[in-house]
């Protein structure tokens, strides 16, 4: 499993998707890479609700997809919590 490391940016709670053919709730948020801040990764992280973590804290995610966009060429990931806030 990859594993992506960094500062939360945004968050939009209480979503609900479609995943391999299940309803899950979601958490879609923006997290700033911890080695180079400067890069964004957008994603969907998955079977939570809320996220117990705030704007500016630290965040690690594991990557289970990698979904990209055709029409728009973005590139999200599907992801699962791998840690809670200190």
């Amino acid at each position: 499993m990859m594993i992506r490391a960094g500062i939360l940016q945004e968050k939009e709670e209480g979503k609900t998707m479609f995943f391999q053919g299940e309803e899950r709730a979601y958490v879609r948020c923006v997290i700033a890479d911890q080695i180079e801040p400067t890069r964004r990764f957008v994603c969907r992280i998955l079977n939570q609700a809320h996220l117990p973590f705030q704007i500016g804290e630290h965040i690690t995610v594991g990557i289970q997809k990698v979904v990209t966009e055709r029409q728009s060429g973005t590139v999200r990931f599907d992801c699962i919590l791998l840690d809670s806030p200190q």
